[in-house]
């Protein structure tokens, strides 16, 4: 059979195999590619210790956001039971802003009006 190697061919062959195999482990370039993804998985720990804080943070039953949601909920359809929806703090917060451009705008008057007085005054007295 032609296909057939003789040993010393085959021996060679995986002499070769094993010199080119070698040279790969010895490239700068797998070692610098396994620095990498070791600080990958190292990152990847890293973010995964971060979530799990995170979601305890967030499934906490004493102050998590859950349960802060259920409380604002709760919270609101007592309100809407009530019938209060802030609805007083916001009629007398509008009144307050009235009330502050009415005296505004009467302290400016006030301001103009001395204004002019005292213009008259210099004007007149000279």
């Amino acid at each position: 059979m032609p296909n057939e190697k003789s040993n010393a061919e085959l021996v060679k062959e995986l002499i070769d195999h094993f010199t080119d195999l070698k040279k790969k482990f010895e490239n700068p370039d797998r070692i610098s590619l396994e620095q990498s993804i070791k600080q990958l998985m190292d990152n990847q720990n890293e973010m995964k210790e971060a979530i799990s804080s995170m979601k305890k943070e967030i499934l906490n039953p004493y102050n998590g956001v859950i349960v802060e949601t259920i409380k604002n909920t709760e919270f609101r359809k007592k309100m809407e039971e009530k019938g209060d929806l802030g609805i007083d703090l916001l009629t007398e917060h509008k009144e307050l802003m009235k009330w502050k451009n009415t005296w505004t705008k009467a302290v400016w008057l006030l301001v103009t009006t001395v204004a002019g007085i005292l213009a008259f005054l210099i004007t007149n007295a000279m």
